[in-house]
């Protein structure tokens, strides 16, 4: 790859940050931060001589933007078109990424930086969360945790249940690339990179535990047995990882069903879960009748949140609250976008899962262990998903874009594995 290409690259990375930095803030004016898209786009076209490298994913993108500018236009409410710049954001992300196959080592240099952003958020997460009384049996630790909650762009701190999602993403991922170093090609980079994972992995889920979100845990509990399994041969050291694993387990089993907490405080807590299970099947049933009333459109896109479509569709507890989401990704889509958002769900994940799986079966070593790490990424978010969300309108939901941004790339540079060399993708 030319310097002036590479340079060219590292111009790209920055314009791709700033958009997705004016996207984090909830104001009207973010959406035209995706102007910086056209000197970007002209750029490219100077410097690569090509617009975008085409994957299967393209038509899932280009649908997507279309299907929120026409919504923006017909559905029964709108906050206006301010709202679609984070789905260009998203097709962005990944169309900018993914043309980056050219870059020397960007697979590893991506997963590194996935791991280093992963670190960042759960510090973030660490020392800013909303702690609730979910969290009772580790309340002495929580204690002694300092806490920013009024840091510049963070100011009032995260729900556990917000930074928790966040942090499926990277908490599988990050133990994925510290059970195998072949992420890394080069290597004398191999140990600090699996060191970094170790470490990453170790705060993500000390954070998590003490968030106790629980639809992330079971998410990131599931994920990592599944990761365990495919890059450790069966085997003492497989044997070990799945102790380790069963300690962890029955440790969320009696954090989650308030094993430690006080014979008298019990009830109370056994009744504010019954609650928060009641509360969830009002609010699947309210997207559903909005799925139904507005088959086509939804309600709008990011309005089942507001309160017009509250008062067409109440849910006990939040008539004088916001109702952020409909807590399940796929039931979300349905309100913002109807049945077309929910194919379009369906059908973009699919995708990407078809995508790795290829991957995994035809890619070099390198390649297959970075497509487990995405995708048990992906997969423990999607558990999150089914009982809670990070709307495709969220504020982080551009975490979920740089996942699939580095799936796009994994699969264009898929080279097919060379003989004699799959039993070396496997910790011995």
């Amino acid at each position: 790859m030319q310097v002036h290409q590479r340079f060219w690259v590292a111009i790209e990375a920055l314009l791709l940050s700033l958009v997705i930095f004016f996207h984090w803030f909830p104001n009207t004016e973010r959406a035209l931060s995706c102007l910086l898209f056209i000197p970007l786009i002209i750029g490219r076209l100077l410097v690569t001589k090509k617009l975008i490298a085409r994957t299967p994913l393209d038509f899932f993108l280009v649908a997507f933007v279309i299907l929120c500018i026409a919504n923006v236009t017909i559905a029964p409410f709108s906050w206006g078109y301010y709202t679609v710049g984070r789905a260009a954001m998203g097709v962005g992300i990944v169309w900018v990424i993914g043309g980056w196959t050219e870059v020397p080592n960007i697979t590893a240099r991506l997963l590194a930086g996935l791991l280093i952003f992963g670190v960042m958020i759960g510090i973030v997460g660490l020392f800013t969360s909303q702690y609730t009384a979910k969290s009772i049996e580790l309340q002495l630790i929580i204690d002694i945790l300092p806490k920013f909650y009024n840091l510049p762009v963070i100011t009032g701190g995260f729900n556990v249940n917000e930074i928790g999602g966040a942090l499926t993403f990277f908490a599988t991922l990050s133990l994925a690339l510290a059970i195998n170093g072949q992420w890394v090609m080069q290597a004398r980079w191999r140990a600090p990179g699996m060191v970094l994972a170790v470490v990453a992995f170790t705060l993500l889920l000390s954070t998590l535990l003490l968030g106790q979100s629980r639809m992330a845990m079971i998410g990131v509990l599931l994920a990592s047995g599944v990761v365990i399994v495919l890059l450790i041969p069966a085997g003492r050291r497989r044997f070990i990882a799945l102790c380790a694993y069963g300690v962890l387990v029955v440790l969320e089993v009696i954090l989650a069903f308030n094993l430690l907490v006080p014979a008298d405080q019990v009830a109370v807590f056994e009744e504010r879960d019954q609650t928060s299970v009641t509360s969830r099947l009002d609010i699947y049933q309210a997207a559903l009748a909005v799925a139904r009333d507005y088959p086509l459109t939804g309600v709008g896109v990011n309005e089942f949140r507001s309160r017009q479509v509250r008062a067409l569709y109440p849910v006990p507890g939040y008539e004088n609250k916001v109702l952020p989401h409909a807590h399940n990704n796929f039931l979300q889509l349905g309100t913002d976008l109807g049945i077309p958002g929910m194919l379009f769900y369906i059908g973009l994940n699919a995708t990407v899962a078809g995508m790795l799986w290829r991957v995994w079966r035809r890619g070099a070593p390198d390649a297959r262990v970075g497509a487990v790490a995405v995708a048990s990424g992906l997969v423990a978010h999607g558990i999150f998903g089914v009982g809670d969300a990070i709307t495709f309108f969220d504020r982080f939901i551009f975490i979920y874009w740089l996942f699939v941004a580095v799936a796009a790339v994994l699969y264009l540079q898929l080279k097919p594995m060379p003989p004699n060399t799959e039993s070396h993708l496997l910790i011995k």
